[in-house]
């Protein structure tokens, strides 16, 4: 790739920067709370001993004790959820309509999570030096982030500047991208997370070291919002002249009505060609379930590891930032070799994709050692890409008038689909925790056979509905930089991220 193809590549990572950084913030905390939490209630609220609380998995994992706290950080991994989701899941009924109206506070859009997120932070690292304030008022710590729109707005907002910039036939190769860098920074945060909160306190007095995984999150959050501040997104649409005179205000009033949701509505009840209408509903339900099952796994991940393998959270941060390097790897690489040397129609990787899912479910769930964990990871190393090739077959079936109002609503419903997942993953592991943990990840990979037969469907009946070859690309701005990412799509070079 030449100087200004590079440039013109970078100009598109944009907003895949700023989201890279806010999941760095967002998950380095992700498992340093759930264990402040557990020692909060272990050494305050039930008062047990230091020593007892360091080795609650490692030795004391039948006790009664310890079942109550990890069923208590299962409840309150369900409590982080709702109150992170629940306002999102409202706003998304007129965000849709704002980005298609009002394309120009995308970067607002972007810069609201990021702002909120620094404050939860702050929370946060008040409730570490508070230790003895009840775990409860840990929640309290996310309310700043639910008003601030989540990761639910920075994610729409993301998908649909994607649809924006990107040519349609290249769409799955840019999400594949997205998908590489939100793992990688899932990955690092994990894995850096579990390393410093090992470390000795940076502050004396400390259980653990939970101030210096708040504070590395804060760092990784502030640069985020500078960086969000100060970027430029040129391929943003031109606002319609009478609408871009509205101020703030005016566009509040005009986002914020009823009616936006009978709009809605009628986007995704209107009749399309070749059961467009049922195709869309499908795939944007097969994708909400596909990243659902992913999501939905944070609320007894951390757990699941404690129970079933026995391993303190530096062992397990350690061996999961190591096994999520394959599906990372695969997750970028995968559909432009799919679509380049083997020829394949985004809904056969689709399949491949949801394929790997269940079995990344069903070997953990059968298989309850570290042995099965390692195989699931290495086995289901696909399982990433179903929901990149969904999101390229959705982007596909709409015009760009319609991508920001069709990726907000998918997004809320991902959103939806989630909270029902964190409900149920939480609720069937309690539930089973002493005698069957693995039921939970069993009954996930059968719920995952509707997004396989879904894609199967959508492949079976392509040529009915498959318009042109994907070489006629309608000629718009973001056309200009087909060729930056097509450099992706040949694999020309051995790192085909930092080319």
């Amino acid at each position: 790739m030449d100087k200004k193809g590079f440039l013109e590549f970078m100009k598109l990572l944009k907003t895949d920067l700023c989201l890279t950084l806010f999941m760095i913030g967002f998950m380095l905390h992700n498992v340093t709370v759930t264990q402040l939490m557990e020692d909060k209630m272990c050494l305050s609220q039930l008062g047990l001993d230091k020593e007892f609380c360091s080795k609650l998995t490692e030795l004391h994992s039948n006790e009664t004790s310890t079942k109550a706290i990890l069923k208590n950080a299962n409840v309150f991994k369900n409590g982080q959820f709702i109150i992170l989701n629940i306002p999102a899941l409202i706003l998304s009924i007129f965000l849709g309509y704002w980005l298609g109206n009002y394309p120009k506070y995308i970067k607002f859009m972007i810069i609201l999570p990021l702002a909120s997120s620094v404050c939860m932070m702050l929370l946060l690292l008040i409730n570490a030096f508070a230790f003895n304030i009840p775990w409860q008022i840990l929640l309290l710590s996310y309310l700043p982030v639910a008003l601030g729109g989540g990761t639910f707005l920075i994610f729409a907002s993301c998908y649909t500047y994607i649809s924006w910039s990107t040519p349609n036939e290249l769409l799955i190769v840019r999400f594949a991208v997205l998908e590489f860098l939100v793992q990688a920074g899932t990955l690092m945060a994990t894995y850096a997370g579990g390393k410093i909160l090992s470390m000795e306190p940076w502050i004396k007095g400390q259980n653990k070291n939970y101030i210096g995984v708040f504070l590395v999150a804060l760092v990784s959050l502030v640069s985020g919002l500078i960086y969000a501040c100060l970027m430029t997104l040129e391929f943003t649409p031109s606002t319609e002249p009478d609408k871009d005179k509205l101020s703030f205000f005016q566009v509040l009033k005009d986002v914020f009505q009823i009616g936006r949701f009978k709009q809605l509505v009628k986007l995704f009840t209107k009749q399309r060609p070749n059961n467009g209408r049922l195709r869309l509903i499908l795939l944007i339900t097969s994708g909400a379930v596909c990243l659902a099952a992913i999501l939905g796994e944070d609320g007894i991940a951390y757990q699941f590891a404690q129970k079933v393998y026995g391993l303190t959270q530096d062992q397990y941060t350690s061996l999961y930032s190591i096994l999520c390097i394959a599906p990372a790897i695969v997750t970028s690489i995968g559909p432009p070799i799919g679509r380049s040397y083997f020829g394949f129609s985004d809904s056969i990787i689709a399949i491949l994709g949801c394929i790997s899912l269940i079995a990344f479910y069903l070997i953990r769930g059968l298989i309850l050692s570290v042995r099965g964990y390692i195989a699931g990871f290495l086995i289901g190393a696909f399982c990433r890409i179903a929901t990149a090739a969904i999101r390229s077959l959705v982007s596909g079936m709409v015009d760009s008038a319609e991508s920001a109002q069709v990726f907000t609503l998918a997004t809320a419903f991902e959103n939806y689909i989630s909270l029902g997942a964190t409900l149920f993953y939480t609720s069937v592991f309690s539930a089973t925790i002493g005698h069957h943990p693995g039921l939970v990840l069993i009954l996930i990979a059968c719920c995952l056979i509707y997004p396989l037969t879904i894609v199967c469907w959508v492949e079976y009946t392509r040529s009915e509905w498959q318009t042109k070859s994907n070489d006629e690309v309608v000629s718009t701005p973001r056309s200009s930089i087909a060729n930056v990412i097509l450099t992706l799509d040949n694999l020309k070079t051995n790192d085909p991220i930092s080319s």
